[in-house]
């Protein structure tokens, strides 16, 4: 603006205000530090505030014109029918999404599994993810609950849970494209697969030590390298199962466990 200083006040404003994006981002950025000008960072105990990761908010346009796969209301999806739960894990729900976006950019081959299914809330991502690759997602679980003969050892305390599921619901959630669901106890429902799979992405929600143990001597040789193995409940101090499985299995291994600050205490490895 001929006259002004471009140092002045009077300068930055007429910029800001000729320019729609920046000022869009110029006030979505002051918004959404409100609370945190105010020193907020709970809204209740054993909560905490905090951003949305850079690309799914204030950099999202541009994610979306590079073909990014996340859409924010997909969040309905990860939440149904565990709302208590899925509503305050987002952290997990993004950190899914971030490893999604980066096979894609990576181009990692191979197809994608999950074990321990239950309603289908991380499922229906994974299935998502198989369409955009061109590959299968292979869907692992009991379809009714814990396997009593698993509830024993370390987690003998635990009783028969998570059986309010169905492949059917879960089918009404993620639908049937790219998606093969295998129904059965593991590691004997392996049968149900071909013998020559690899994966690029594996995701293990089992809890149980047993299940834990005999999904990871399973899935590990099969992951591409790059790949990404996904372990839920790790560090949450109350599925032990879990967390011994992991610590046996790595000990020794050129992997190590990357900790995930969500609810229940993923872990992250990718394959050397």
């Amino acid at each position: 603006m001929y006259g002004l200083a471009e140092n002045s006040l009077l300068y930055r404003l007429f910029r800001l205000v000729s320019n729609p994006a920046k000022w869009r981002r110029a006030v979505y950025t002051r918004v959404r530090t409100i609370p945190f000008y105010f020193g907020i960072s709970t809204a209740w105990p054993g909560t905490y505030l905090g951003y949305l990761p850079d690309r799914y908010s204030h950099n999202y346009d541009k994610y979306k014109d590079g073909g990014g796969l996340m859409r924010h209301r997909e969040t309905r999806y990860f939440v149904k029918g565990n709302e208590i739960n899925g509503c305050g894990d987002l952290a997990r729900y993004y950190f899914f999404n971030l490893v999604i976006d980066q096979i894609v950019k990576e181009k990692l081959q191979g197809d994608i599994a999950e074990l321990g299914v239950y309603k289908g809330n991380t499922s229906y991502f994974l299935v998502k993810a198989a369409k955009a690759l061109g590959v299968t997602a292979y869907l692992l679980d009991t379809y009714e609950g814990f396997f009593k003969d698993d509830l024993k050892g370390v987690d003998a305390n635990h009783s028969i849970q998570f059986s309010d599921t169905s492949i059917k619901s879960v089918q009404d959630l993620v639908g049937t494209k790219n998606v093969r669901f295998i129904k059965g106890h593991f590691p004997g429902s392996i049968d149900q697969m071909p013998d020559t799979l690899s994966f690029c992405l594996v995701h293990i929600d089992c809890d149980l030590y047993e299940p834990f143990r005999a999904a990871l001597s399973y899935f590990y040789p099969r992951l591409t390298q790059g790949g990404f193995l996904i372990l839920h409940d790790y560090s949450s101090l109350h599925w032990d199962g879990a967390e011994r499985a992991v610590d046996e299995f790595f000990s020794g291994k050129p992997e190590k466990v990357v900790p995930i600050p969500d609810k229940s205490g993923t872990v992250v490895i990718r394959k050397v």
